[in-house]
């Protein structure tokens, strides 16, 4: 049965040819259908919660992906705040803003004067071109299936299109841009760098606080306009001088960036690794007509792989990129076994039918058991929730299910009809003349070795487990998508530029909604205003303010607040009327005195005519409008403005103030927005994150604005920046700050409803380790400070977003591994009908994922993406050589009579094809290592980790254990031989 295949191939090899061509042809043609996809957050499912969650505070807040330009200026003694560098800066940000087609479709943008600038962004290396093609990458889009530019202009974030809070008049705020129009002078350049640096939200974000560079945020209406636009950025600033530094980063670009090097990658990878894997196969078989066959083994069962992954209408993602580089090395190894093995044994028959009839009978169990175990391996990824982590698990099984195939019915039937028995009898006489290779007398002293000190073996594999038992401990799980690039790549350099300059390029938000909140009851009014009255109202009222608490003790309490809040005003009344009634005559006096040749000497003389209280209050009065120099309607207003701020501070309007507070929206409430201030000044603390922007921010700015007066003190006037004392201040401000220039920047940050708030946290790191820390960092702040209203937290951004789909990756491979070694060992059991040869199978399994994550560990490698995936090629492919070593074993043993014979058997054929094998996928891997991205360098430098660890543990403690268990293993009962050379 099993020879069945092979000899319906050896008899109909045309017909199968013609059957795999046809397939073949079948499968490719579903290639001009492909559709590729660079973004890494649909590792995650559309459906997945934090996904759904991160794009619903998207919308709630107005935010989008941006890409961050940086411009740097280390030369000028002004650093970035230059007239020609501002300059510069304006009219980058206005080109930007023009984005445009033209009449017949070109990408331009406006000139200062008015002209059109047309770009063509068309790479000029024939073979980039060639690629962008092949890729369906059009350098050029710039602009939305509607027309619409990439950029969303209203969105940008440059000094030329910000707000600047500043005071047009006390109360008021300017309604002006930071940068109206370029400096033309040193002065006007240094005022805006004065501006920039006295608001908290551009400090550190839009402006470095060393005053060398200035960040321009582009925000993207998708995150794959991003390549493009730093694209268009570059070319729109080649022609500055060397002095100003243009730096292009951010998450977005950097994984639009790594999608499309990563599809250049796939291009040239997978041919590279066809001809490594020809130049092997051909120092082994040195006849070009044999090593077609594993070649083309290779080809069709990548064909047939991503044939079938582009006809079931699945985009070629960042994973599944890499099958084709992934089931190349692994397609040949098969066929190499089958044609080592047909080369090392056609003197025996001299026929290459019977030839291969014989190396299929005895391949032909532990070929389809490797190729099971491999497929086990890959498919096992089928159970991580990450989809494009399962669509390439499923479809490398599957190639390599028709690699195995084609090894048992396309090598047979191309054997049959290209390679003659002539050329097969020409490589005989030229093996039999030849000298035994290197490989075959290394192979020899290692069998030597093995059997004579397997106990040294052994000792030295425990040794090797327990360091690396200690390095797996050391492991940390953490990835980067920033760090997928080689340090000397443009993006990290400016990455690590600009979070040298500013708070960080990497961004979370962080938001804020009510949590179970109920409406107040008269008892939260109650200890409300028992509470506040101390601290609010005068100190010089303390017997009053006994009275008054003890008062509102006696007021019945119930559930209506609002009929509380009646009789709490009743009350307050009483005693407003008798503390502040010489305050509401003096106010009613005021407002009717003329205005004309109204000053401060004659105001005090008509104050002095007044009663007795009221003209004591009217002294108090004068000397707050001391240095005001208002006369006439501008001094009675003054005057009435302090009066209005004396009988705010009464009875009722405290009752107004406490009930206000309790009922209005979450982040008008002084308490709240508070709490807020006092987590952004723990984040200030946390080494990971370097700045983070509220609300209260703009909020506190805004007040101190207004507020301002050139006649206080600096201390007195940065009293005023600090969040104001009642919910109708607040409210006063926020007002203010709809009513600026650009006048949706205040609802990134609140919604307009001002329920629920976002904080925008910039880290200087993407690392994961990082921001999970700043998660901890977080919940443990709001365990310790609760805040003074029922309030939950919850993450967003790209940067937590990938905290989350390479923890699931990560973890579910973990999860796949334990369960497709169980799986495998079953299978080995299974194969071997063996309890004792199934576990001797995965011990050198064992032995390499042991060596290889204490390795990780070791020299301090973080547990990422590309490490994660390699544990199923871990398990598919260093159970391979075993099932090998171990089914021959036995056969010899057997055939031989004794183990001893037999393991000098072992390394002469047996050992020289599984070292071909396991060089051909080591070698078919190694244009991987000199990559320009990261992960296909880790994925190549591993690969060859374990290829070799998997071959020393193959052939050195496999024989080794066979020696220790020998009567178990094969029944034998003379040990003398044993004892002797132990």
């Amino acid at each position: 049965m099993k020879l069945w295949l092979t000899g319906f191939s050896m008899k109909y090899p045309r017909l199968v040819l013609l059957l795999v061509l046809a397939v073949t042809v079948v499968f490719g043609w579903q290639f001009p259908k492909v559709k590729f996809d660079n973004d890494p957050e649909n590792m995650l499912d559309a459906h997945e919660a934090v996904r759904v969650f991160h794009h619903q505070v998207k919308e709630k807040f107005s935010l989008y992906d941006f890409v961050i330009v940086g411009v740097s200026n280390e030369q000028d003694a002004d650093g970035i705040f230059n007239v020609g560098t501002l300059d510069r800066i304006d009219r980058l940000t206005k080109q930007l803003l023009s984005l445009h087609r033209t009449a017949d479709g070109a990408v331009a943008v406006r000139n200062p004067d008015g002209s059109d600038r047309i770009l063509d962004l068309t790479p000029k290396s024939g073979w980039q071109r060639g690629l962008n093609v092949a890729f369906q990458h059009d350098p050029n889009r710039l602009f939305t299936a509607d027309g619409k530019s990439a950029l969303i202009g209203r969105e940008l974030i440059s000094p030329s299109v910000v707000d600047n809070l500043k005071q047009a008049e006390f109360g008021s705020l300017k309604l002006e841009y930071l940068m109206e129009h370029p400096p033309t002078t040193r002065a006007e350049a240094l005022q805006i760098r004065d501006d920039a640096m006295g608001n908290p939200l551009y400090k550190g974000t839009l402006v470095a606080e060393d005053g060398k560079a200035i960040c321009l945020y582009l925000p993207i209406r998708d995150k794959t306009f991003s390549y493009n636009v730093a694209n268009l950025v570059r070319a729109l600033t080649a022609d500055w001088p060397e002095s100003d530094q243009v730096h292009i980063t951010g998450l977005p670009v950097a994984e639009d960036t790594f999608g499309v090097e990563m599809l250049v990658q796939m291009a040239t990878s997978a041919p590279l690794a066809m001809l490594a894997i020809f130049l092997l196969l051909w120092i082994f078989f040195r006849r070009v007509r044999i090593i077609i066959a594993p070649l083309m083994v290779a080809m069709v069962s990548v064909i047939w792989a991503m044939g079938l992954l582009i006809g079931l209408g699945y985009d070629v993602h960042i994973m599944s990129s890499m099958i084709a580089i992934f089931l190349m090395p692994i397609a040949v190894a098969d066929s190499v076994h089958m044609l080592s093995e047909f080369y090392d044994t056609y003197h025996l028959y001299g026929d290459k039918r019977e030839t291969m009839r014989q190396v299929v009978g005895h391949l032909f169990m532990p070929m389809l058991y490797t190729s099971l175990t491999t497929i086990a391996g890959f498919a096992s990824l089928a159970t991580t929730p990450i989809p494009p982590v399962q669509i390439f698990g499923l479809h490398v099984a599957f190639g390599v299910a028709v690699a195995w195939l084609l090894t048992m019915t396309l090598v047979p039937a191309y054997s049959m009809v290209f390679i003659s028995e002539k050329s097969l009898q020409k490589l005989q006489l030229q093996r039999d003349a030849g000298k035994p290779s290197g490989l075959n007398r290394l192979l020899e002293g290692f069998g030597r070795f093995s059997y004579t000190r397997w106990k040294l073996i052994l000792g030295v594999t425990m040794v090797v487990m327990v360091i690396s038992v200690v390095g797996i401990s050391r492991i940390q799980v953490n990835d980067n998508p920033v760090k997928w690039f080689t340090a000397d790549h443009e993006i990290r350099k400016a990455d690590a530029v600009l979070n040298r300059h500013f708070g960080g390029t990497y961004t979370a938000y962080l938001t804020l909604e009510p949590g179970a909140e109920t409406a107040p009851t008269a008892a939260d009014l109650q200890q409300a205003l028992i509470e506040a009255a101390p601290r609010r109202l005068p100190e010089q009222w303390r017997n009053e303010i006994k009275a008054f608490t003890a008062a509102l003790n006696d007021l019945p309490a119930g559930p209506d607040a609002a009929a509380f809040v009646e009789e709490a005003r009743g009350l307050a009344k009483s005693y407003d009327q008798r503390l502040l009634g010489d305050w509401r005559a003096l106010a009613d006096n005021i407002v009717y005195l003329d205005p004309a040749g109204l000053n401060l000497k004659t105001l005090a003389r008509r104050l002095s005519a007044l009663p007795a209280g009221q003209a004591a209050l009217g002294r108090q009065l004068l000397d707050r409008l001391q240095g005001t120099g208002a006369v006439g309607d501008a001094l009675i207003d003054a005057a009435l403005a302090i009066i209005d701020q004396r009988q705010d501070r009464g009875f009722v309007a405290l009752v107004d103030q406490q009930y206000a507070a309790l009922t209005a929206p979450l982040f008008k409430r002084p308490a709240m927005l508070r709490w807020v201030e006092r987590l952004q000044q723990a984040l200030a603390q946390d080494p990971v994150v370097g700045k983070s922007s509220s609300a209260v921010d703009a909020l506190k700015k805004a007040s101190y604005e207004l507020q301002y007066r050139a006649d206080r003190s600096a201390a007195e006037n940065q009293k005023r920046f600090a969040v104001p004392d009642t919910v109708s201040a607040v409210a006063q401000v926020f007002t203010q700050l709809e009513g600026m220039k650009k006048k949706d920047t205040l609802f990134h940050l609140v919604t307009r409803d001002y329920q629920e708030a976002n904080l925008w946290v910039q880290l200087k790191s993407g690392d994961n380790k990082y921001m999970e820390q700043v998660v901890r960092d977080v919940d443990a702040f709001v365990v310790a400070n609760p805040p003074p209203f029922p309030v939950k937290h919850a993450w967003a951004g790209l940067t937590y977003l990938n905290v989350v789909w390479q923890d699931k990756m990560v973890r579910g491979m973990l999860w796949s591994l334990g369960s497709s070694f169980v799986v495998v060992l079953l299978m080995m059991v299974v194969l071997f009908r063996s309890p004792l040869f199934g576990i001797l199978a995965m011990l050198p399994l064992t032995v390499t994922i042991a060596f290889i994550y204490g390795l990780i560990g070791l020299v301090g490698k973080d547990y990422d993406m590309p490490v994660a995936v390699l544990s199923a090629m871990t398990l598919g492919l260093s159970v391979d050589f075993a099932i090998h070593f171990l089914e021959r074993a036995r056969q010899l043993q057997r055939k031989l009579g004794s183990w001893q014979a037999a393991a000098i058997e072992m390394f002469k054929e047996p050992a020289v094809a599984i070292s071909r094998n396991a060089l051909t996928i080591s070698i078919g891997f190694t244009p991987l290592l000199v990559a320009p991205l990261v992960p296909y360098r880790t994925v190549g430098f591993f690969l060859a980790t374990i290829m070799a660890v998997s071959w020393l543990a193959t052939l050195f403690l496999l024989p080794a254990l066979l020696t220790l268990f020998r009567r178990k293993a094969f029944g034998e009962t003379d040990e003398q031989s044993l004892e002797e050379k132990g």
